[in-house]
This record gives structure tokens, C-alpha cells and sequence, in this order.
């Protein structure tokens, strides 16, 4: 089979590669991402990975996802099963800014992830979603089972805005004004320490953590990386920020607090969480975008969240 990019239709579907020149010294994950269109690169590896199905074979043994392909080399994969994916609708309290036809906005709460994953199968914001629709509404398929209506997300504990889309035409147009930076994000934050700069741009490309793969940091060979930042106050050895993400990148506002030196208060990975805070000092505030079908544009903002709100008032900040 010479190489060519595929699009598999069947979840159960074998595949076979002979390795040429062109793709001779790839890792074995990012050749077979490159492949396979509708697989994301962490779920191949999970593939790769299990050597108990034998999934992902090279030259009809098991290789890491990092091997690097040799000419000559044959690589098998044999799709599995798909696990059953079904999801139970849950009724948790929904904050809801604004809906319609198309969307809904949501005031996301802290502590709830997005979408079903490994130790949440039916305790998030999808459950939520699919409860409180499932008499009047839909939400749209192109995310996949795991991810109905979810076009951008937010860490499980970051609370603040999400848009959701009702139908497919409605979700496409929002996630080209994500992909092409047209939607305004403005999030807020609390960090440890007093920043030296009032204001700046953290231009730092973000890689994930070769010790730690939960973890991302800073480093040159990393994704083009941006935020902009502005010190809304400063008080007892702490500051009240807020951020303007230019890109989007896993833990980027995270990331960069940290790469300043001053971390986002309450965050359980990249500093150490207080007992006095449950969640992480990071809320999504505002978000602005254009209406898919009426072509307005909107924007909404979100309440404080009562954990952040309760640490900056015992900070002293003002949330007048």
C-alpha cells in the first residue's frame, strides 16, 4: 500500500504501511496521526501503547510512540472496538447566560470537567448539558460522542464562559472564529507575589513536560505561545490579573504565570494548592464573539465564581 493520508469510515478497519523515504526517521505517533484523519494524536498513542491488543504493530512487534520509523519498516494498525460511550444525562444547576435556536452560554462551575474522560464518565458539564436539553433541544455532533456541543473548553477547575452549539453549522462558525482569533477571551486571575510589569506580553511557546506528561512548560521548541496581561491590583503579596490570550494552548495562562514567576493561587499542578482555596484563582470572565446566523456580534460575562471572589475579598481587593 504506498502512503496516503486515509479516512477511515470503519472503527474496526486494519490498515498497513510501508514505510518510504518521506517518512523515514518520523516518530511512529505523529506518521500515524498524519495517516489517520479523525484520531487525535493522544489517542493513537493510547493505541500504540497497549500492548495487550497489539493494536499498533511494527514489522509485527510492539514499538514506543516515539520509535522512529526506518525505511522499509511495515506499520499495522488495527482500529479496536470503540468503548461504549454512551452518556447519562445529569441534573446539575446550570448557570445560563444566554440561549436560543443555535447556542447557549453557560457560566461553567468550578470543579466540574467539560467532557467525559478517564475517572469522569458521567459527572460533567456534558451530563449537565444533555439533562437540560434533552426536552427541548439538541446539541451538535461534530465534537464527537465524548464532546456533544463543546467547542472550546476550560479546566475542570477554571470557572467562567462557554459557548456551546445547539447544531452543526451553528459549531463550525464558531470554531473558525476560534481558530482565526476573531472571539474576544478575557479571563482574570490571582497570582502569587507582585508583578514588576503592570502590564506586558508573555510570548513563550508552550511544550508539554517530557518528565511529567500531565504537566506543560515553557520551552523553545514548544507551540507559538501568547498572552497579554494587565495588573488590575496589587495587594499583600499578591496580584489581581488580567489576561487576554492571544492563543489558545493547553494550561497556557498557567504556564505563563509561572513562567513570570508568580503562579496562579490555588493551582494543584503548577503550585502548591492552600487549604484555604478550593479551586484555581482563575476565572474565564468575559468572552465575545459573532452570532453565527444573525451576524451580531456578542458578549458575555461571567459572575465572580465564590472562591475567587472570597480569597481576593480576604486579600482586600474591591469587587465593586
Amino acid at each position: 500500500m504506498r502512503e496516503a493520508k486515509l479516512n477511515l469510515q470503519l472503527p474496526d478497519s486494519h490498515f498497513r504501511f510501508y514505510i518510504s523515504d518521506s517518512s523515514a526517521d518520523k516518530r511512529l505517533d505523529v506518521f500515524l496521526t498524519e495517516k489517520l484523519e479523525g484520531f487525535s494524536r493522544s489517542q493513537l498513542q493510547k493505541y500504540i501503547q497497549n500492548n495487550k491488543t497489539s493494536a499498533v504493530l511494527v514489522n509485527t512487534g510492539n514499538k514506543k510512540p516515539n520509535y522512529h520509523l526506518k525505511r522499509g519498516d511495515i506499520v499495522e494498525i488495527n482500529i479496536p472496538e470503540p468503548e461504549d460511550v454512551s452518556l447519562l444525562p445529569l441534573k446539575i444547576d446550570l448557570d445560563v447566560l444566554y440561549e436560543d435556536r443555535d447556542l447557549l452560554v453557560v457560566n461553567k462551575p468550578p470543579g466540574i470537567p467539560v467532557h467525559p474522560s478517564a475517572g469522569h464518565r458521567n459527572d460533567t458539564l456534558v451530563n449537565a448539558l444533555l439533562y437540560y436539553l434533552q426536552k427541548s433541544g439538541s446539541l451538535s455532533n461534530i465534537g464527537g460522542e465524548k464532546r456533544p456541543g463543546i467547542i472550546h473548553r476550560l479546566d475542570k477547575d477554571t470557572a467562567g464562559v462557554m459557548v456551546i452549539a445547539k447544531n452543526n453549522p451553528s459549531h463550525l462558525n464558531i470554531a473558525r472564529q476560534f481558530a482565526q482569533r476573531k472571539t474576544k477571551k478575557i479571563y482574570e486571575a490571582i497570582l502569587k507575589g507582585r508583578l514588576t510589569m503592570c502590564e506586558g506580553t508573555i510570548d513563550r511557546p508552550i511544550i508539554r513536560s517530557a518528565r511529567q506528561r500531565k504537566k506543560f512548560t515553557v520551552g523553545e521548541t514548544g507551540r507559538p505561545s501568547v498572552t497579554g496581561y494587565r495588573v488590575i491590583d496589587s495587594k499583600n503579596d499578591s496580584s489581581w490579573v488580567e489576561f487576554k490570550p492571544v492563543t489558545g494552548r493547553t494550561h497556557q495562562l498557567r504556564v505563563h504565570a509561572l513562567s513570570l514567576g508568580h503562579p496562579i493561587v490555588g493551582d494543584p499542578i503548577y503550585a502548591r494548592r492552600s487549604n484555604s482555596v478550593p479551586f484555581l484563582a482563575l476565572v474565564a470572565r468575559s468572552l465575545a464573539f459573532t452570532h453565527p446566523e444573525t451576524g451580531k456580534l456578542l458578549k458575555f460575562t461571567a459572575p465572580y465564581p465564590a472562591h475567587f471572589k472570597d480569597l481576593g475579598i480576604s486579600l482586600g481587593y474591591n469587587f465593586e
